[in-house]
């Protein structure tokens, strides 16, 4: 009795707050049939990208908006469902390169640029290449030389950064409109973050001996990656 009594005091109290309070629902129940509405166009977005070669460019602007914005409650979710970040990056780079796959493209050579990490190179390597690629020597242990020969042989760029910092500033320098990025999951789901205003073909790196140390690349994905890109 004593609480239904304080609750039927506090109601009286707000009475002259009802029009703010239901404004205040309103608001939030169209909030949430928004992000509801949102959320079921992007997974049937997906499910179409998935299943078809194209999709319709609105459903795709839809999809590149709503990915980075779900993707921290899908990190929630995927702990909460015991599922590693690692798997759930890995879809977010699926999904990122399903969607620019779905796009046409006709850039030059010179437009493109291959951006890798510092540990494609042997840790044991002497010729550093973070400055100048073309220190390599072409020994043939690692990827790198085989990125040269695919930089040469289709007329992009190719640099090596020890890191996401320096990776932003060598893209706002070199300007490119379109990147084929080869990193680690988190690498390259934090640089598809950043850079959100061009088109970027993630390719995720093979670690062999663990992360960060004598990593490799899937040179066909590459040379796929830049196929797609460039101008016939």
């Amino acid at each position: 009795m004593v609480a239904l009594l304080i609750g039927l005091l506090m109601l009286v109290s707000l009475k002259d707050h009802v029009s703010i309070f239901r404004s205040f629902v309103f608001a939030l129940l169209l909030l949430l049939w928004v992000l509801g509405a949102l959320l079921l166009t992007t997974i049937l977005s997906i499910l179409w990208l998935w299943n078809n070669e194209a999709i319709p460019k609105p459903l795709g602007n839809i999809v590149g908006f709503s990915i980075p914005f779900f993707y921290p409650m899908m990190v929630i979710l995927g702990k909460g469902l015991k599922i590693d970040k690692t798997t759930i990056r890995r879809a977010y780079t699926l999904i990122n390169n399903k969607l620019v796959m779905a796009t046409k493209y006709r850039f030059k050579g010179k437009d493109i640029l291959i951006l890798t990490p510092h540990c494609l190179q042997k840790s044991h390597c002497p010729h550093k290449i973070t400055h100048d690629v073309d220190n390599c020597k072409k020994c043939g242990l690692c990827s790198v030389d085989k990125l040269l020969d695919l930089r040469d042989q289709y007329g992009v760029h190719f640099r090596v950064v020890t890191g996401g910092t320096l990776a932003r500033k060598l893209i706002l320098e070199s300007r490119p409109k379109a990147i084929v990025a080869i990193a680690c999951e988190r690498d390259l789901v934090g640089g598809l973050m950043d850079i959100k205003k061009l088109p970027i073909l993630a390719i995720i790196n093979k670690r062999p001996e663990g992360p960060c140390v004598n990593t490799h690349v899937d040179l066909d994905e590459v040379e796929k990656a830049i196929k797609h890109f460039i101008k016939e």
